[in-house]
């Protein structure tokens, strides 16, 4: 009798072990963030699941992969679009991209700094499967203005759900700036 239930345990426990790894391997991907790049929405210590396989829109968050290294931004522009960066405002496919999301970022950096928060840039056109990051706060510039446009494969997954601190558990409020802009939030 002990010595089935042992077998039925570990039978269980493995079971349990596999189906995580499965969903670790093709549903999610733990990130944790470093730096304050995606600053206030990911500040630095903030540790968030990156779905991986969702459809990637303008202004998702992102965690994807460069040289060997993770790095989370948000996506400016999709395959077919044009974009432009001029005197700190980004025209999305000759539109100004409403950025509310940077407002306190670019306010701090102007308080001790003359030159652009967000350096100039031309993007015409991006190629199939492939996206235009940026960073929240511009003047860290480790991101497509760097890299250059980051390739889907590359694409770790979209940041929706922040599990650590506790104070921060729950999803990543992103709307606001999808809405301002005219792109659908579903």
């Amino acid at each position: 009798m002990v010595k089935r239930d042992l077998y039925r345990n570990i039978l269980i426990g493995l079971v349990v072990i596999g189906i995580l790894l499965i969903i670790r391997f093709f549903v999610f991907e733990p990130i944790r963030i470093h730096n304050n790049n995606m600053s206030p929405i990911l500040p630095n210590k903030t540790q968030v699941f990156a779905m991986k396989r969702t459809k990637l829109e303008n202004l998702d968050l992102v965690a994807y992969r460069h040289h060997g290294k993770k790095y989370v931004g948000r996506i400016i522009g999709t395959p077919g679009q044009s974009v432009v960066a001029m005197d700190n405002v980004v025209y999305l496919n000759q539109i100004i991209l409403t950025e509310p999301y940077i407002k306190q970022n670019q306010a701090t950096y102007l308080k001790t700094h003359d030159d652009d928060f967000t350096t100039d840039f031309r993007q015409d056109k991006l190629a199939a499967k492939t996206y235009w990051i940026l960073n929240d706060a511009r003047d860290v510039k480790a991101d497509s203005r760097t890299f250059g446009a980051i390739k889907q494969k590359d694409i770790l997954g979209e940041l929706k759900f922040k599990y650590a601190p506790i104070s921060a558990f729950g999803f990543v409020e992103n709307d606001e700036a999808k809405i301002e802009n005219g792109f659908d939030t579903e």
